[in-house]
């Protein structure tokens, strides 16, 4: 008689030996037969009747919308959350900017007054954005610039622009919404950027006479139309809430209780909801390149500016931009009609920028400009960024990395200004570094 332990080791032998005989039998299928084709397979398959759920495959589950994924809950304790959520969607930002820092500016100022150096942070800009699937690109910009409304050095953050363009048909119909950048000319829209501009500090008609950085609120139509190699046609027209004018009064002055009016256009600031008067601003930009290189437009808007709507604001304006090989020439120039109570005060300016590139580091440039704001009207006398006068400039570009890194560059530019009124020439000279990224 067989031991008792053997006995039970046969009888497990026996258990398992089914199994392992199921667990290889595809091995050894696939060691000793070979492949079936196609038609085999088809062949040897057993019919399945019409309408049997076997016969059909089993539907995938469908992607879920982006609404659909906007409106899932998120659990406190699941990594990431709402901008999470649009990533795993498939929408990824992207991030740039522009940092510009004087790295020693010098002034001579008037009077008795010494004369001013110093070190100055002049734009830290971020650009935040999309392109989803070349349909709509929402992008936002911010920018870091000190403030001067205290007795104490402040600084904050300022959205210059948050806004949506949908592309309604190709680039041809764009529809722009939200906060944008009035297009006004070419230097609000095209060159406001440091490494682009030509110039390290804006001209006095793009204070006094075109606000830049000017924006606003409200929703435009815009498009590029090219129907040949360097002939194109731009548009744009809009509606927005428009600019306003801070209404303060004097307490100490029993007769300030009216309205202000006639002040500076540069401390305009946009109306993010119309809460004091319901009256829109209008306006539109045409330009066309008319040949390879040359560009001229043309620009016009209108709108209410004061506290009450009761006094309006309209801006006329002409540019021009060649460029040709190592050349460039631009020109741009405004007029401002300001309704005051019994008039009007009429402010006019332009700017005019020649630079040549005499290789690809070295490009020297010469500038002048005018500006003619008129006086302002009490209680605003005085209160503007610049007076009535014009500027020659005079300085060079050098561009330490021009194949690596060609929105880097240095500016070293001299500014002499001539007042209309019998005061000093003021003196500046800037030496900048600009990076765009």
């Amino acid at each position: 008689m067989l031991p008792v332990h053997t006995v039970l080791w046969c009888r497990v032998g026996l258990w398992l030996l089914p199994l392992w005989m199921l667990h290889a039998a595809p091995a050894l299928a696939q060691d000793d037969t070979p492949p079936a084709t196609d038609e085999q397979a088809q062949a040897s398959a057993p019919p399945t009747a019409p309408g049997d759920p076997a016969a059909d495959p089993a539907p995938k589950s469908p992607e879920k919308s982006l609404e659909e994924l906007l409106q899932e809950e998120v659990a406190p304790a699941s990594v990431g959350s709402f901008g999470y959520r649009l990533r795993r969607y498939g929408i990824t930002p992207y991030v740039h900017g522009v940092i510009t820092t004087d790295l020693w500016q010098w002034e001579r100022r008037r009077g008795n007054v010494p004369h001013h150096n110093s070190f100055e942070l002049r734009d830290a800009n971020l650009y935040f954005g999309a392109d989803i699937f070349d349909l709509i690109v929402p992008e936002v910009f911010l920018e870091f610039e000190p403030s001067f409304t205290s007795y104490e050095f402040n600084t904050g953050i300022r959205l210059r622009y948050a806004q949506l363009d949908l592309r309604i048909h190709k680039e041809l119909l764009v529809l722009r919404a939200g906060l944008f950048l009035v297009p006004f000319g070419t230097y609000n829209t095209v060159t406001l950027p440091a490494f682009i501009n030509k110039l390290p500090e804006r001209p006095t008609v793009f204070r006094e006479v075109i606000p830049s950085p000017w924006q606003e609120v409200g929703v435009q139509l815009t498009g590029s139309w090219q129907w040949a190699p360097g002939r194109a046609l731009s548009y744009a027209v809009f509606i927005t809430n428009g600019m306003e004018q801070f209404n303060g009064n004097n307490p100490l002055d029993p007769n300030d209780d009216g309205v202000d009016e006639g002040g500076s256009i540069a401390f305009f600031t946009p109306s993010y909801a119309d809460i004091h008067n319901t009256t829109k601003s209008f306006g539109a930009r045409l330009s066309a390149e008319l040949a390879e290189g040359l560009s001229v437009g043309a620009s016009g808007y209108t709108g209410a500016y004061t506290y009450d709507g009761a006094r309006r604001l309209s801006l006329v304006g002409a540019d021009a931009t060649f460029v040709r090989g190592p050349l460039t020439l631009e020109l741009e120039a405004a007029l401002a009609h300001q309704q005051i109570q019994g008039g009007a005060l009429d402010k006019w300016g332009y700017a005019a920028v020649a630079s040549y590139r005499v290789n690809a580091q070295f490009e020297p440039l010469v500038a002048l400009d005018q500006a003619k704001i008129g006086t302002l009207p009490a209680p605003f006398d005085g209160q503007s960024f610049a007076e009535n006068g014009h500027s020659y400039w005079g300085g060079f570009i050098f561009l330490p990395f021009p194949e690596q890194i060609p929105t880097a560059l240095t500016k070293a530019v001299y500014r002499i200004t001539f007042p209309s009124q019998d005061k000093p020439t003021q003196h500046v000279f800037t030496l900048q570094l600009t990076v765009g990224f």
